[in-house]
């Protein structure tokens, strides 16, 4: 009889330090989530980003488009980030990565198939849109 109360006893403990870890783990992640939703970064990326690409996707060739980007200016001055690692372009996935901290960053599709590339200055990015060669 001692024998089962002690198996009992045994798995209510390990059924709350289970249940006690899962938690910790859950608000752990939520805390995570809410921090990098509230920064303004992760706003100003997915923004740009989906702009970017339908900017791209809705360009002609031989087209050159100039995009305001002077809503960052304060925000890399405040984090000391520099202007030519924001944007970029991967050719190969067809995406546009916009990036606004040293461990973040948003890629978003874009689908037209031209040759794009752009060129950030300190308040406007030039999309220049060309046929492959």
């Amino acid at each position: 009889m001692k024998k089962m109360v002690n198996k009992k006893a045994d798995t209510i403990v390990l059924e709350t330090v289970i249940f006690i870890i899962l938690n910790i783990i859950f608000f752990v992640t939520m805390m995570i989530f809410v921090f990098r939703s509230g920064t303004s970064s992760y706003v100003y990326e997915q923004t740009y980003a989906k702009q970017i690409a339908l900017i791209i996707d809705n360009a002609k060739p031989d087209m050159a488009i100039m995009f305001d980007i002077s809503d960052l200016d304060d925000f890399l001055e405040k984090n000391n980030f520099p202007i030519n690692e924001v944007f970029s372009i991967d050719k190969q996935n067809n995406k546009v990565f916009v990036k606004l901290g040293r461990n973040s960053g948003y890629s978003y599709r874009y689908f037209s198939d031209y040759d794009i590339e752009l060129k950030a200055n300190s308040n406007r990015l030039n999309i220049i849109v060309r046929n492959k060669s």
